[in-house]
């Protein structure tokens, strides 16, 4: 059977009116007040969709958010975004069930849906479940390839392994789940384009796959302040090793080939690429180990794109840095940010998310703002205008508590 017209999981009858409703872009038109609460609670996406990773039965590019078939947001503890080559990518979308158990849509070249599957011309726009999984306690999404974090502290991967972000000591890529080996007691996971990484309830961190821009932050750092800076070594590494000076992390996030941790402090450490000053260090020199992000203070969360990341501060308030040629600093300008400046225009936020070059950000109202390259529809304010500052994603109401984006990609995802 064709993956588009695969038979649709039965759905709640008061779901039933809004899928209806969104499949047929019905615009403004007042829903009936049952009918308008569940599709508050539908799993919602937006932008690219060249590989169906949008999840709504087509792969037709949308302006503004669509409804994902299936999936009621009643159900959803999580969800993930992937892809590769930014607007003119692929992507592939994640949904933790609260059952349990994952599903997957869109590109599947590599396997990264894990149905057991593989095919270079056909993409999943619907989605299906994650073959063997349950248990499931979080996930993520790289470039071509998946992680799943379960409930016993393991980590199950699976998709691409070119460069052994599968972490099963391996470069064989796999289209069903394989336990990442040598991890527990994990805490937390994330997936940047060819890496990955675990933060382990001990408060240390362990990476695993390519490390050409030393995105695996386990090169020995330099004795001298004042010495060069090494390169990264080794190339790859197919299986989980500790990131050297890392005792005290509380979160982790993966930008395609730069990576961040946060501290108990509120602090944050960065490594990896740093071509367009994603690392906040105040240069744009690569580095192989972990090193201060300047001028950040009372961080709860992260998020990072292809060049730059995003910072949730304790206040509410963002801040962001590194490349910002489409507007993705979110300062009103198009000017590099070497360290974090301000995200001026927004208060009040709860959570974020980066794609390669746009960001999301949920307020306390449940609406979500979004800025930055826009020329896929990746903000959902229903142009491909880029937007330098924040504006609101068109939804039909303020119900909004997750979002995700791929660090390399150009869509988006919320419930």
């Amino acid at each position: 059977m064709h993956p588009l017209h695969r038979t649709l999981r039965r759905l709640p009858l008061t779901a039933v009116p809004a899928l209806v409703a969104s499949l047929t872009l019905m615009g403004s038109l007042a829903l009936p007040t049952s009918a308008a609460s569940a599709y508050d609670l539908r799993l919602r996406a937006w932008g690219l969709n060249t590989s169906g990773q949008l999840g709504d039965g087509t792969k037709t590019q949308r302006l503004t958010p669509t409804s994902v078939v299936g999936l009621s947001g009643a159900e959803l503890n999580a969800v993930a975004a992937g892809g590769t080559g930014g607007s003119a990518g692929s992507g592939f979308g994640l949904a933790l069930l609260a059952n349990g158990t994952v599903e997957a849509w869109g590109k599947n070249d590599k396997g990264q849906l894990g149905n057991g599957a593989v095919s270079t011309t056909d993409e999943w726009a619907v989605p299906g479940l994650v073959a063997g999984l349950g248990g499931v306690e979080a996930i993520a999404a790289g470039g071509s390839h998946s992680l799943a974090l379960l409930k016993d502290g393991t980590v199950k991967a699976w998709g691409l392994n070119d460069k052994g972000q599968l972490g099963d000591g391996t470069t064989v890529n796999t289209t069903l789940p394989v336990t990442v080996a040598g991890l527990e007691d994990v805490k937390a996971v994330a997936a940047g384009d060819t890496f990955s990484l675990a933060l382990l309830r001990d408060g240390t961190v362990k990476s695993w796959g390519n490390n050409d821009k030393g995105q695996l932050g386990v090169t020995p750092k330099p004795a001298s302040s004042t010495a060069a800076v090494p390169a990264p070594a080794p190339a790859t590494r197919t299986t989980a090793v500790v990131v050297p000076e890392l005792t005290t992390v509380k979160g982790i996030t993966a930008g395609a080939s730069h990576a961040l941790a946060l501290l108990a402090d509120g602090t944050v450490m960065s490594w990896g690429l740093n071509d367009k000053g994603q690392l906040g260090d105040d240069t744009a020199v690569n580095k192989p180990y972990p090193v201060p992000v300047l001028e950040l203070r009372n961080v709860t969360d992260l998020a990072a794109g292809a060049q730059h990341s995003l910072a949730l501060l304790q206040d509410r308030s963002l801040r962001g840095w590194g490349n910002n040629a489409n507007g993705q600093v979110g300062d009103g300008t198009t000017t590099q940010r070497n360290t974090s400046v301000p995200v001026p225009a927004v208060s009040g936020v709860v959570g974020i998310a980066a794609g390669a070059s746009h960001n999301l950000a949920v307020l306390s109202d449940g609406t979500v703002q979004a800025w930055g390259l826009n020329d896929k529809g990746q903000l959902g304010d229903g142009t491909t205008t880029q937007r330098n500052t924040p504006v609101q994603v068109l939804a039909k109401s303020g119900s909004v508590s997750m979002v995700a984006a791929p660090s390399n990609g150009s869509f988006s995802l919320a419930r």
